[in-house]
Order: C-alpha cells, then structure tokens, then sequence
C-alpha cells in the first residue's frame, strides 16, 4: 500500500512540473523586418503575410506591412509601417493610432493604457468590450473584445525629451484576452540595420516642421 502511494505521489509531482504545451512560436521576415511572437493557445489558426502598400500622409511617403493571424472566430493584425523621415513616437502619438484603430472598428469609450512597454518601447493598448448598443457596425457580437495596441520599435529618446522613430508597429486583435496578451508580450519586431541608432549615441531632435502624427498630450477622464 505504502509503495502505491509512493508511486502516486511521485506521478502527481511529475505532472505538476510538467509544462503545457500551448505556446507555438511563429517568427520569419515581413517587408524588411523580422518579426516574432508566440501564440498562447491551441486553437487552429494560419499566419499570413500580405504584400506591402505605399502612400504618402501630409507629404510624406511610406511604406506599409500586414501580417494577419486568423482563426475561423478571431484575427490580429499587426501592421508594420515604415516611413521616409523620423515621426514622433510618444505617447500621444501613439494614443491616436490606437484610438482611431478601434474608432474604425466601431468601438465606443476603450479602456486605455499607456505606463506599459512592448517589446522594450513605451506603448499604448486599449481594449474595448462590445454591448449590444455597440456592434461596430454588425462586424461583432455582445461581449466581444477588441484590442489596439502601438508602439515604435526603433523609438529613441532625443535631446528635444521626445521619442522618435521611422517605423512604427500597430496590432489589432479580436483573440481573447489570454492569448494576444501572451503575443503582445513576446511580440519582438527587428528594424531594418539603417534604422538601429546606437543607445550611446547623442540624438538630436529631427528637423521636421510637422509630423504628419504628432499631436497634442491628450487627457484621460
């Protein structure tokens, strides 16, 4: 009897520091990044890479990256834009990325965030969970939850006292909370080699006379 409560206790702690299986990592080239992130489920989905798109905002020109992650149920996008000159990539900036995200998506009244990091950088997320009153546009179900997050992964602190950086990445999700949580955490996004600036180095503020996504500090209620 003792040794068959051995072996089950034994068995018990064997299993209690086994590990779940759940994350999947996913990690190849999009445009000219490198991009990386685990997914914290095992649920069926396929990562797709679309082809770029260009533009010019307010004069400046860009380039533009989707990589979506679907399910039959659920998607994140993250969107990799890279543009001609240095932007602002505070947090007001990227509070409107992630405001008009969600106001695109039908959202009324996010919760936000902004004391947070994404891999290493200030960022800003938001979340929004549909009533009934709020179906953004029939797209949604009650109780759905729609997360926006942005930051800039080459973002650097200049001597102005504000962040700036060519390249700016944004994600969209629909995934429960569990899961893009776990993405957003492992979400690392490779620049391209032109774009590193040294940690070390003194920055100056880049002479543009208006970033086309600069924008006043906005106050929270």
């Amino acid at each position: 009897m003792a040794r068959v409560i051995r072996e089950q206790f034994l068995l018990l702690l064997v299993l209690c520091l086994v590990q779940p299986a759940f994350a999947a990592h996913e990690a190849g080239p999009v445009g000219p990044y490198n991009v990386s992130f685990d997914m914290n489920t095992t649920m069926d989905y396929r990562v797709i890479v679309e082809p770029s798109s260009s533009g010019i905002s307010s004069g400046i020109g860009f380039i533009r990256y989707n990589l979506t992650v679907d399910n039959a149920d659920y998607f994140a996008i993250i969107t990799l834009t890279r543009y001609e000159q240095p932007m602002l990539a505070n947090i007001a900036a990227n509070m409107d990325i992630v405001l008009t995200a969600l106001s695109l998506a039908g959202a009324d009244q996010p919760k936000i965030y902004q004391n947070l990091t994404i891999d290493g950088q200030p960022a800003v997320l938001a979340n929004f969970r549909f009533e009934r009153q709020f179906l953004g546009q029939g797209r949604y179900q009650e109780g759905d939850l729609v997360v926006a997050a942005a930051y800039s992964p080459d973002a650097r602190l200049y001597e102005d006292g504000n962040y700036w950086g060519r390249n700016d990445c944004r994600v969209i999700s629909t995934y429960p909370w569990e899961i893009i949580r776990y993405l957003l955490y492992t979400l690392h996004v490779e620049v391209p080699a032109e774009d590193r600036a040294p940690m070390n180095q003194s920055l100056s503020a880049p002479d543009i006379d208006k970033p086309i996504n600069e924008s006043s500090v906005i106050q929270l209620i």
